[in-house]
């Protein structure tokens, strides 16, 4: 389905996130083991546009184009980057589906990156989809290198990117390829978003997202991430 591309400079409001150079939240894994990262990490997942299959796998995601931006730094010296880590992401599609686990034809929005000099990685995706309750979110884990991630070593942190229900809620909207996506969002119970930053823990982990052009938003995000855990 075409997706609608409104000049979203002129239509979205775009807050500013509230993170601060403290230590980010891990993730609770509920299904420990081997990463896919460390199967697929030699088969075409180190890459920066992540919205289409690899290793010859078909299927491209649709929905706003999103460039999402990362940088890493250290907890405990914040000045220092974090450069050379490997950084995996991956995300539900508009509909908030997963690749693999919900669309086995498909291994689409997922990717790993390195990060450069000043600790940045960067990502061509798609805002995301929500699901089962889930405030819409895109995943990531970082481990030391690409050496250490191949070796099967594990991530320094697992945990998750939030967005600004403003943005979401915008999107969802406007877009009907998010049709299954609003509808679940208007249902939220389990996780809500988060609408009032400075009252709510979980801010440090909301991206920044600004209009890139009339038709893409950029993501941006600082993570300090304890770097001998």
């Amino acid at each position: 389905m075409p997706i609608q591309r409104p000049a979203l400079a002129r239509t979205l409001a775009l807050p500013l996130a509230a993170n601060a150079p403290q230590a980010y939240p891990h993730d609770r894994v509920l299904q420990p083991g081997q990463s896919l990262a460390t199967l697929w990490v030699g088969t075409g997942l180190i890459r920066t546009g992540i919205t289409t299959g690899f290793n010859s796998m078909p299927g491209t995601a649709n929905g706003v184009p999103v460039e999402l931006n990362l940088t890493f730094q250290s907890a405990s010296d914040w000045r220092s980057p974090l450069t050379r880590h490997a950084v995996y992401v991956w995300q539900a599609d508009a509909a908030g589906e997963y690749s693999v686990f919900n669309r086995p034809d498909t291994n689409y929005l997922r990717g790993i990156g390195v990060t450069d000099a000043r600790g940045r990685v960067r990502f061509q995706t798609i805002y995301p989809g929500t699901y089962r309750g889930r405030a819409p979110h895109i995943h990531f884990e970082v481990y030391r290198s690409l050496d250490t991630l191949r070796l099967g070593a594990p991530s320094l942190i697992r945990s998750r990117i939030l967005f600004p229900d403003i943005i979401s809620r915008s999107v969802y909207t406007r877009h009907p390829v998010y049709a299954e996506s609003i509808e679940k969002y208007d249902q939220l119970r389990f996780e809500l978003p988060v609408r009032d930053p400075a009252q709510d823990t979980r801010s440090i982990q909301v991206a920044t997202v600004s209009a890139a052009g009339l038709s893409t938003l950029r993501a941006g995000l600082s993570v300090f991430v304890e770097p001998t855990e």
